[in-house]
């Protein structure tokens, strides 16, 4: 460990550029989200040092958040963190393999997971906390110095492992509901941990099959599988898992290019617009669905699919 690369961040790590409020002090939110991304580390999240917004990062912020920030008057806003902290002079945004500056304001989690490849830590900060040692002590410090905490023992939160299975129980339970079209009301971040989300639920209750031809190959954490929306997220919003299936990368394909839809009762429709001579697709026939019927794909979903993308 180099001590005096040590020193500069414990320094640094106590001494955050944060937003203030006359009447709660200054705000909460850098030192948090530093402590989710130790953790994160800890875990070997990142094994190439690029930094993405992952649903482990989003949800280990938020236990964090729980357990630390007892004034309700700060909204627990992730973007707003992970944007600033190039202020920091050691976190930096990154975009085809170089560092690039990030845009003004604060952008959505959204537009920085799409625009952006992720962020890189200073390479001595990168190089420090690869020691667990060095790591405890970064903790600590940051516990200390906002928070009044000594050691993480002090701090009682939920394992990540529990809140991931919650956050995947509540995008199932989503199909208890009356289906919607489009969602309105949900803050930004609920929006994007539930759509990194979405593509683990659909893979998951199609048992890890192509709901058209049954295919099922991964390797490590590539898979032939993709979760389509059904309604295409632009336009709904809508991570129902009833607005989604489960297809390979092939009916993917088709089924956004309106090459084919399904009926109702569940059964291939194939666009008369489509040359199928290699049997790319079988009219009439039914999908795989999930086992519990409250997850099918629902109709007024299929319905939208038929009127605005089937080529019929």
């Amino acid at each position: 460990m180099n001590s005096v690369s040590l020193a500069k961040y414990l320094h640094a790590f106590g001494n955050l550029r944060r937003a203030v409020s006359r009447e709660h002090g200054k705000a909460p939110h850098k030192p948090v989200l530093i402590l989710a991304l130790l953790d994160e580390i800890e875990r070997h999240a990142y094994p190439d040092g690029l930094i993405t917004l992952t649903p482990e990062l989003i949800i280990g912020f938020r236990t964090h958040w729980s357990a630390l920030v007892a004034s309700t008057h700060w909204n627990p806003t992730m973007q707003n963190p992970f944007r600033h902290l190039y202020q920091e002079g050691w976190w930096h945004f990154v975009k085809g393999g170089a560092e690039v500056a990030p845009t003004e304001g604060t952008p959505s989690l959204k537009f920085m997971a799409e625009n952006y490849d992720g962020v890189r830590l200073s390479p001595n900060l990168w190089l420090l906390v690869q020691d667990r040692i060095a790591v405890d002590a970064l903790r600590n410090h940051i516990l200390q110095a906002y928070f009044g905490k000594k050691h993480i023992s002090e701090v009682n939160r939920q394992t990540l492992a529990d809140f991931l299975r919650d956050e995947i129980d509540r995008l199932k339970k989503e199909a208890a509901r009356p289906f919607v079209s489009r969602i309105r009301e949900r803050t930004e971040e609920v929006y994007y941990l539930r759509h990194t989300l979405f593509p683990t639920v659909i893979r998951g209750i199609y048992d890890g099959h192509c709901a058209v031809c049954g295919a099922a190959a991964r390797s490590g954490n590539s898979s032939i599988l993709d979760a389509s929306h059904i309604i295409p997220f632009a336009v709904s919003h809508n991570d129902d898992p009833r607005n989604g299936i489960s297809f390979c990368k092939n009916h993917h394909w088709g089924f956004d290019r309106g090459w084919f839809t399904l009926s109702d009762d569940y059964r291939v429709q194939v666009s008369p617009q489509l040359v199928n001579g290699t049997g790319y697709i079988t009219a009439g026939v039914p999908i795989r669905l999930p086992i519990a019927p409250i997850l099918h794909p629902a109709p007024d979903a299929l319905q939208w699919h038929r009127e605005n993308v089937f080529k019929s």
